[in-house]
Protein backbone atom coordinates (compact mmCIF):
# COMPACT_ATOMS: atom_id res chain seq x y z
CA UNK A 1 0.00 0.00 0.00
CA UNK A 2 3.05 2.37 1.19
CA UNK A 3 4.70 1.62 -2.47
CA UNK A 4 0.87 2.12 -4.10
CA UNK A 5 0.80 5.55 -2.69
CA UNK A 6 4.72 6.53 -2.93
CA UNK A 7 4.45 5.39 -7.06
CA UNK A 8 1.22 7.67 -7.75
CA UNK A 9 2.50 10.36 -5.70
CA UNK A 10 5.64 10.88 -8.18
CA UNK A 11 3.60 10.56 -10.70
CA UNK A 12 1.03 13.74 -9.54
CA UNK A 13 1.79 17.03 -11.54
CA UNK A 14 3.47 19.72 -9.10
CA UNK A 15 0.57 22.14 -8.97
CA UNK A 16 -1.36 18.98 -7.87
CA UNK A 17 1.33 18.17 -5.25
CA UNK A 18 1.45 22.31 -4.44
CA UNK A 19 -2.65 22.04 -3.94
CA UNK A 20 -2.36 19.03 -1.42
CA UNK A 21 0.33 20.83 0.60
CA UNK A 22 -1.62 24.24 0.93
CA UNK A 23 -4.82 22.21 1.82
CA UNK A 24 -3.39 20.85 4.59
CA UNK A 25 -1.88 23.74 5.99
CA UNK A 26 -5.05 25.68 6.16
CA UNK A 27 -6.58 22.51 7.34
CA UNK A 28 -4.34 23.03 10.24
CA UNK A 29 -5.41 26.54 11.27
CA UNK A 30 -9.21 25.45 10.06
CA UNK A 31 -9.38 22.66 12.98
CA UNK A 32 -7.91 24.64 16.13
CA UNK A 33 -11.04 27.17 15.28
CA UNK A 34 -13.38 24.60 14.74
CA UNK A 35 -12.39 22.61 18.24
CA UNK A 36 -12.20 26.11 20.60
CA UNK A 37 -14.54 27.74 18.71
CA UNK A 38 -17.59 26.12 20.34
CA UNK A 39 -15.24 26.00 23.46
CA UNK A 40 -14.99 29.78 23.43
CA UNK A 41 -18.73 30.63 22.86
CA UNK A 42 -19.79 28.83 26.01
CA UNK A 43 -17.18 30.19 28.22
CA UNK A 44 -19.07 33.85 26.51
CA UNK A 45 -22.32 32.35 28.18
CA UNK A 46 -24.29 31.22 24.70
CA UNK A 47 -26.67 28.26 25.36
CA UNK A 48 -26.36 24.97 22.81
CA UNK A 49 -29.07 26.22 20.50
CA UNK A 50 -27.77 29.60 20.10
CA UNK A 51 -24.14 27.88 19.38
CA UNK A 52 -25.95 26.06 16.61
CA UNK A 53 -27.37 29.16 15.19
CA UNK A 54 -23.89 30.59 15.10
CA UNK A 55 -21.66 27.87 14.13
CA UNK A 56 -24.44 26.87 11.21
CA UNK A 57 -23.00 30.11 9.71
CA UNK A 58 -20.14 27.71 8.40
CA UNK A 59 -22.76 25.51 6.20
CA UNK A 60 -25.16 28.49 5.11
CA UNK A 61 -22.30 30.38 3.76
CA UNK A 62 -21.14 27.77 1.87
CA UNK A 63 -24.87 26.72 0.74
CA UNK A 64 -25.21 30.56 0.02
CA UNK A 65 -22.15 30.88 -2.32
CA UNK A 66 -21.98 27.47 -3.83
CA UNK A 67 -23.73 27.60 -7.25
CA UNK A 68 -22.54 31.12 -7.52
CA UNK A 69 -19.04 30.00 -7.31
CA UNK A 70 -19.30 27.02 -9.64
CA UNK A 71 -20.08 29.76 -12.46
CA UNK A 72 -16.88 31.97 -10.83
CA UNK A 73 -14.94 29.12 -11.22
CA UNK A 74 -15.41 28.40 -14.90
CA UNK A 75 -14.21 32.51 -15.57
CA UNK A 76 -11.31 32.55 -13.45
CA UNK A 77 -8.44 30.32 -12.85
CA UNK A 78 -8.27 28.31 -9.39
CA UNK A 79 -4.78 29.74 -8.20
CA UNK A 80 -6.80 33.28 -7.80
CA UNK A 81 -9.76 32.23 -6.90
CA UNK A 82 -8.62 30.07 -3.70
CA UNK A 83 -5.95 33.39 -2.77
CA UNK A 84 -8.57 35.38 -3.32
CA UNK A 85 -10.96 32.63 -0.55
CA UNK A 86 -8.69 32.29 2.17
CA UNK A 87 -7.75 36.06 2.13
CA UNK A 88 -11.45 37.83 2.38
CA UNK A 89 -12.19 34.08 4.57
CA UNK A 90 -9.27 34.32 7.31
CA UNK A 91 -9.74 38.35 7.45
CA UNK A 92 -13.40 37.76 8.53
CA UNK A 93 -12.81 35.07 10.84
CA UNK A 94 -10.50 37.96 12.81
CA UNK A 95 -13.19 40.19 12.74
CA UNK A 96 -15.79 37.08 14.02
CA UNK A 97 -13.66 36.40 16.63
CA UNK A 98 -12.63 40.04 17.89
CA UNK A 99 -16.54 40.50 19.00
CA UNK A 100 -18.65 39.26 21.37
CA UNK A 101 -22.63 40.18 19.83
CA UNK A 102 -24.61 37.39 18.51
CA UNK A 103 -25.38 39.21 15.59
CA UNK A 104 -21.63 39.81 14.71
CA UNK A 105 -20.62 36.45 15.38
CA UNK A 106 -23.08 35.37 12.77
CA UNK A 107 -22.45 38.14 10.19
CA UNK A 108 -19.00 37.59 10.09
CA UNK A 109 -19.57 34.10 10.68
CA UNK A 110 -20.86 33.88 7.06
CA UNK A 111 -19.51 36.13 4.95
CA UNK A 112 -16.40 33.94 6.39
CA UNK A 113 -17.78 30.98 5.08
CA UNK A 114 -18.82 32.36 1.85
CA UNK A 115 -15.26 32.72 0.85
CA UNK A 116 -14.03 29.34 2.28
CA UNK A 117 -16.51 28.27 -0.23
CA UNK A 118 -14.19 29.00 -3.77
CA UNK A 119 -11.86 27.10 -1.91
CA UNK A 120 -14.36 23.88 -0.84
CA UNK A 121 -15.87 23.97 -4.34
CA UNK A 122 -12.59 23.65 -6.33
CA UNK A 123 -11.37 21.14 -4.76
CA UNK A 124 -12.42 17.84 -6.12
CA UNK A 125 -12.62 19.05 -9.59
CA UNK A 126 -9.14 20.15 -9.06
CA UNK A 127 -8.11 17.03 -8.64
CA UNK A 128 -10.20 15.16 -11.45
CA UNK A 129 -8.91 17.52 -14.07
CA UNK A 130 -4.71 16.89 -13.24
CA UNK A 131 -5.29 13.23 -12.34
CA UNK A 132 -5.36 10.46 -14.38
CA UNK A 133 -8.51 7.73 -14.13
CA UNK A 134 -5.70 5.19 -12.91
CA UNK A 135 -4.39 7.34 -10.52
CA UNK A 136 -7.66 9.25 -9.19
CA UNK A 137 -7.99 6.72 -6.31
CA UNK A 138 -4.73 7.29 -4.75
CA UNK A 139 -5.15 11.16 -5.06
CA UNK A 140 -8.56 11.55 -3.42
CA UNK A 141 -7.59 9.50 -0.91
CA UNK A 142 -3.82 10.55 -0.24
CA UNK A 143 -6.03 14.22 -0.07
CA UNK A 144 -8.33 12.80 2.72
CA UNK A 145 -5.41 11.44 4.42
CA UNK A 146 -3.47 14.92 4.90
CA UNK A 147 -6.35 16.09 5.66
CA UNK A 148 -6.50 13.81 8.56
CA UNK A 149 -3.15 14.22 9.54
CA UNK A 150 -3.60 17.92 9.41
CA UNK A 151 -6.48 17.79 11.09
CA UNK A 152 -4.41 15.89 13.84
CA UNK A 153 -1.98 17.91 14.59
CA UNK A 154 -4.50 20.91 14.39
CA UNK A 155 -6.43 19.26 17.11
CA UNK A 156 -3.54 18.58 19.08
CA UNK A 157 -2.07 22.25 18.86
CA UNK A 158 -5.21 23.24 19.76
CA UNK A 159 -5.81 21.19 22.70
CA UNK A 160 -2.74 22.98 24.25
CA UNK A 161 -2.66 26.40 22.63
CA UNK A 162 -4.53 27.61 25.66
CA UNK A 163 -1.98 26.16 28.01
CA UNK A 164 0.81 27.78 25.98
CA UNK A 165 -0.32 30.93 25.50
CA UNK A 166 -1.37 31.33 29.15
CA UNK A 167 2.67 30.15 29.75
CA UNK A 168 3.43 33.47 28.27
CA UNK A 169 0.61 35.53 30.54
CA UNK A 170 -0.97 34.16 33.29
CA UNK A 171 -3.51 37.04 33.96
CA UNK A 172 -5.22 36.16 31.03
CA UNK A 173 -9.34 35.22 31.53
CA UNK A 174 -10.33 32.18 29.85
CA UNK A 175 -12.36 33.89 27.01
CA UNK A 176 -8.90 35.75 26.20
CA UNK A 177 -7.20 32.30 26.17
CA UNK A 178 -9.91 30.56 23.89
CA UNK A 179 -9.85 34.49 21.61
CA UNK A 180 -5.89 34.59 21.12
CA UNK A 181 -5.47 30.29 20.37
CA UNK A 182 -8.17 30.76 17.96
CA UNK A 183 -6.25 34.26 15.98
CA UNK A 184 -3.03 32.17 16.28
CA UNK A 185 -5.03 29.23 14.07
CA UNK A 186 -6.15 32.29 11.43
CA UNK A 187 -2.88 32.90 10.63
CA UNK A 188 -2.00 29.24 9.71
CA UNK A 189 -4.88 29.70 7.24
CA UNK A 190 -3.77 32.77 6.02
CA UNK A 191 -0.48 31.83 5.63
CA UNK A 192 -1.51 28.95 3.16
CA UNK A 193 -1.53 31.34 0.61
CA UNK A 194 2.27 31.19 0.78
CA UNK A 195 1.88 27.61 -1.04
CA UNK A 196 -0.77 28.42 -3.55
CA UNK A 197 1.02 31.51 -5.04
CA UNK A 198 3.25 28.96 -6.42
CA UNK A 199 0.71 27.37 -8.19
CA UNK A 200 0.88 27.73 -12.50
CA UNK A 201 -1.88 29.30 -14.25
CA UNK A 202 -3.16 27.15 -17.26
CA UNK A 203 -5.54 28.69 -20.07
CA UNK A 204 -9.34 29.09 -18.73
CA UNK A 205 -11.55 27.47 -21.66
CA UNK A 206 -13.94 30.68 -22.76
CA UNK A 207 -17.81 29.84 -22.26
CA UNK A 208 -20.92 31.35 -24.18
CA UNK A 209 -23.41 29.83 -22.20
CA UNK A 210 -25.59 31.98 -20.14
CA UNK A 211 -26.41 31.14 -16.24
CA UNK A 212 -30.06 30.12 -17.90
CA UNK A 213 -28.26 28.09 -20.26
CA UNK A 214 -26.23 26.30 -18.36
CA UNK A 215 -28.90 25.14 -15.55
CA UNK A 216 -31.20 24.14 -18.37
CA UNK A 217 -28.72 21.62 -19.44
CA UNK A 218 -27.97 19.96 -16.39
CA UNK A 219 -29.10 16.16 -16.12
CA UNK A 220 -31.14 16.90 -12.77
CA UNK A 221 -31.74 13.09 -12.68
CA UNK A 222 -28.66 12.37 -12.38
CA UNK A 223 -27.88 15.13 -9.63
CA UNK A 224 -31.08 14.77 -7.67
CA UNK A 225 -30.20 10.97 -6.92
CA UNK A 226 -26.49 11.86 -5.95
CA UNK A 227 -28.01 14.84 -4.09
CA UNK A 228 -31.33 12.91 -2.04
CA UNK A 229 -28.74 10.49 0.33
CA UNK A 230 -26.18 13.00 0.29
CA UNK A 231 -29.12 15.29 2.36
CA UNK A 232 -29.42 12.54 4.78
CA UNK A 233 -26.40 12.14 5.66
CA UNK A 234 -26.20 15.94 5.83
CA UNK A 235 -29.26 16.28 8.65
CA UNK A 236 -27.97 13.27 10.37
CA UNK A 237 -24.63 14.77 11.03
CA UNK A 238 -25.40 18.05 11.45
CA UNK A 239 -27.26 17.01 14.63
CA UNK A 240 -24.94 16.03 16.35
CA UNK A 241 -21.26 16.35 14.51
CA UNK A 242 -20.78 20.10 15.31
CA UNK A 243 -21.63 19.47 18.93
CA UNK A 244 -19.59 16.30 20.32
CA UNK A 245 -16.40 19.01 21.27
CA UNK A 246 -19.35 20.00 23.77
CA UNK A 247 -20.84 16.65 24.67
CA UNK A 248 -17.47 15.11 25.97
CA UNK A 249 -16.99 18.39 27.49
CA UNK A 250 -20.40 18.69 28.90
CA UNK A 251 -21.35 15.24 29.82
CA UNK A 252 -17.63 13.94 31.09
CA UNK A 253 -16.47 16.82 32.09
CA UNK A 254 -12.89 16.71 29.46
CA UNK A 255 -10.40 19.30 29.82
CA UNK A 256 -9.64 21.52 26.73
CA UNK A 257 -6.56 19.32 26.78
CA UNK A 258 -8.16 16.17 26.75
CA UNK A 259 -10.47 16.51 23.93
CA UNK A 260 -8.30 18.02 21.74
CA UNK A 261 -5.91 14.46 22.41
CA UNK A 262 -9.65 12.97 21.54
CA UNK A 263 -9.95 15.04 18.32
CA UNK A 264 -6.31 14.03 17.59
CA UNK A 265 -6.66 10.43 18.49
CA UNK A 266 -9.87 10.44 15.89
CA UNK A 267 -7.81 11.64 13.17
CA UNK A 268 -4.99 8.87 13.49
CA UNK A 269 -8.51 6.13 13.50
CA UNK A 270 -9.67 8.55 10.19
CA UNK A 271 -6.20 8.02 8.84
CA UNK A 272 -5.91 4.53 8.83
CA UNK A 273 -9.04 3.74 7.48
CA UNK A 274 -8.79 6.11 4.50
CA UNK A 275 -5.54 4.61 4.10
CA UNK A 276 -6.50 1.21 3.45
CA UNK A 277 -9.29 2.28 1.04
CA UNK A 278 -7.62 1.77 -1.88
CA UNK A 279 -7.04 -2.28 -0.90
CA UNK A 280 -10.58 -2.19 0.69
CA UNK A 281 -12.22 -1.07 -2.44
CA UNK A 282 -10.48 -3.93 -4.66
CA UNK A 283 -12.92 -6.25 -2.94
CA UNK A 284 -15.88 -4.32 -3.60
CA UNK A 285 -17.50 -1.54 -5.72
CA UNK A 286 -17.83 2.37 -4.60
CA UNK A 287 -21.55 2.08 -3.70
CA UNK A 288 -21.38 -1.00 -1.64
CA UNK A 289 -18.69 0.36 0.02
CA UNK A 290 -20.31 3.41 0.72
CA UNK A 291 -22.96 1.50 1.90
CA UNK A 292 -20.94 -0.55 4.42
CA UNK A 293 -19.22 1.79 6.14
CA UNK A 294 -22.29 4.01 6.80
CA UNK A 295 -24.35 0.86 8.10
CA UNK A 296 -21.25 -0.41 10.47
CA UNK A 297 -21.25 3.47 11.82
CA UNK A 298 -24.86 3.50 12.95
CA UNK A 299 -24.47 0.87 16.24
CA UNK A 300 -21.60 3.09 17.33
CA UNK A 301 -23.58 6.53 17.12
CA UNK A 302 -26.95 4.74 18.71
CA UNK A 303 -24.28 3.43 21.99
CA UNK A 304 -23.03 7.06 22.25
CA UNK A 305 -26.72 8.11 23.45
CA UNK A 306 -27.00 5.18 25.85
CA UNK A 307 -23.74 4.70 27.86
CA UNK A 308 -22.26 7.01 30.25
CA UNK A 309 -19.14 5.33 30.40
CA UNK A 310 -16.78 7.63 29.01
CA UNK A 311 -14.43 4.75 27.88
CA UNK A 312 -16.90 3.05 25.83
CA UNK A 313 -18.25 6.25 24.68
CA UNK A 314 -14.51 7.40 23.00
CA UNK A 315 -14.50 4.18 21.76
CA UNK A 316 -17.27 4.49 19.52
CA UNK A 317 -16.26 8.38 18.80
CA UNK A 318 -13.21 7.13 16.95
CA UNK A 319 -14.89 4.04 15.22
CA UNK A 320 -17.67 6.12 14.02
CA UNK A 321 -15.71 8.87 13.22
CA UNK A 322 -13.61 6.47 11.27
CA UNK A 323 -16.35 4.55 9.09
CA UNK A 324 -17.98 7.79 8.30
CA UNK A 325 -14.66 9.37 6.96
CA UNK A 326 -13.01 6.73 5.25
CA UNK A 327 -15.66 6.36 2.72
CA UNK A 328 -15.50 10.29 1.74
CA UNK A 329 -12.97 9.83 -0.85
CA UNK A 330 -15.05 7.57 -2.62
CA UNK A 331 -18.19 9.14 -2.41
CA UNK A 332 -16.39 12.34 -4.17
CA UNK A 333 -15.29 10.02 -6.78
CA UNK A 334 -18.36 8.21 -7.01
CA UNK A 335 -20.05 11.56 -7.63
CA UNK A 336 -17.51 13.27 -10.00
CA UNK A 337 -18.05 10.24 -11.98
CA UNK A 338 -21.02 10.23 -12.37
CA UNK A 339 -21.51 13.14 -14.10
CA UNK A 340 -19.62 14.82 -17.28
CA UNK A 341 -16.22 16.17 -17.00
CA UNK A 342 -17.29 19.47 -17.73
CA UNK A 343 -20.18 19.57 -15.47
CA UNK A 344 -17.95 18.68 -12.38
CA UNK A 345 -17.51 21.88 -10.85
CA UNK A 346 -21.38 22.34 -11.10
CA UNK A 347 -22.33 19.18 -9.74
CA UNK A 348 -19.84 19.51 -6.98
CA UNK A 349 -21.39 23.07 -6.27
CA UNK A 350 -24.95 21.74 -6.44
CA UNK A 351 -24.18 18.85 -3.95
CA UNK A 352 -22.24 21.19 -1.77
CA UNK A 353 -25.39 23.26 -2.05
CA UNK A 354 -28.19 21.14 -0.80
CA UNK A 355 -25.73 19.43 1.88
CA UNK A 356 -24.73 22.57 3.64
CA UNK A 357 -28.08 24.15 3.33
CA UNK A 358 -29.84 20.79 4.97
CA UNK A 359 -26.76 20.93 7.69
CA UNK A 360 -27.69 24.58 8.73
CA UNK A 361 -30.95 23.63 9.24
CA UNK A 362 -29.72 20.56 11.08
CA UNK A 363 -27.39 22.15 13.30
CA UNK A 364 -29.98 24.73 14.52
CA UNK A 365 -32.08 21.95 15.09
CA UNK A 366 -29.72 19.93 16.71
CA UNK A 367 -28.86 22.44 19.14
CA UNK A 368 -32.14 23.35 20.02
CA UNK A 369 -32.90 19.58 20.83
CA UNK A 370 -29.73 19.18 22.69
CA UNK A 371 -30.41 22.17 24.74
CA UNK A 372 -34.14 20.48 25.76
CA UNK A 373 -33.94 17.02 25.42
CA UNK A 374 -30.25 16.41 26.09
CA UNK A 375 -27.93 14.77 23.79
CA UNK A 376 -29.50 10.95 23.63
CA UNK A 377 -32.51 11.53 22.02
CA UNK A 378 -30.21 13.71 19.32
CA UNK A 379 -27.94 10.79 18.59
CA UNK A 380 -31.35 8.25 17.61
CA UNK A 381 -32.67 10.84 15.30
CA UNK A 382 -29.17 11.16 13.49
CA UNK A 383 -29.18 7.21 13.54
CA UNK A 384 -32.68 7.09 11.66
CA UNK A 385 -31.55 9.57 8.92
CA UNK A 386 -28.08 7.54 8.37
CA UNK A 387 -30.41 4.32 7.77
CA UNK A 388 -32.54 6.79 5.14
CA UNK A 389 -29.46 7.88 3.23
CA UNK A 390 -28.25 3.84 3.09
CA UNK A 391 -31.73 3.41 1.56
CA UNK A 392 -31.42 5.52 -0.82
CA UNK A 393 -28.17 4.62 -2.34
CA UNK A 394 -29.47 1.31 -2.59
CA UNK A 395 -32.59 2.24 -4.45
CA UNK A 396 -31.42 4.99 -6.84
CA UNK A 397 -27.78 2.99 -7.58
CA UNK A 398 -28.88 -0.83 -6.77
CA UNK A 399 -29.14 -2.03 -10.66
CA UNK A 400 -26.04 -0.15 -12.04
CA UNK A 401 -23.93 -1.56 -9.17
CA UNK A 402 -25.37 -5.25 -10.02
CA UNK A 403 -24.05 -4.71 -13.53
CA UNK A 404 -20.44 -3.25 -12.45
CA UNK A 405 -20.41 -6.55 -9.80
CA UNK A 406 -21.04 -8.90 -12.82
CA UNK A 407 -18.46 -7.34 -15.30
CA UNK A 408 -15.87 -6.96 -12.29
CA UNK A 409 -16.35 -10.55 -11.73
CA UNK A 410 -16.04 -11.96 -15.40
CA UNK A 411 -13.27 -9.85 -15.98
CA UNK A 412 -11.71 -11.75 -12.67
CA UNK A 413 -13.09 -15.52 -14.04
CA UNK A 414 -11.28 -14.77 -17.68
CA UNK A 415 -8.21 -13.57 -15.86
Amino acid sequence: MVRGYHIHFKQLSSNVKIFLAGNAIQGVGLSIYTLLFNLYLKELGYGESSIGNLISTTSLGIALMAIPAAFIIDKFHVKHLVITGMILSSGFYFFQILNTSESLLFSFGLFASMFQALFNISVAPFYLRNSTPQARIHLFTLNSGLNMLAHLVGYLVGGYLPEVVRHFNPEMTQIALYRTSIMLALMVVFLSNLMFIRIRRSPIPKSKKTFVDGLKNKDWKVLSKLILPKLCFAFGGGLIVPFMNLYLKERFHLSTKMIGVSYAILQLFIFAGIFITPSLIKKTTQLRFIMLTATLSIPFMITMGLTGNITLVLGCFFARGMLMNMSSPITSMFEMEHVQEQECVFASAMILFFYHLVYTVSTRLGGHLIENYSFGPTFFTAAFFYVMAIVLYHRFFKKEDEVIARNEASFVEAA
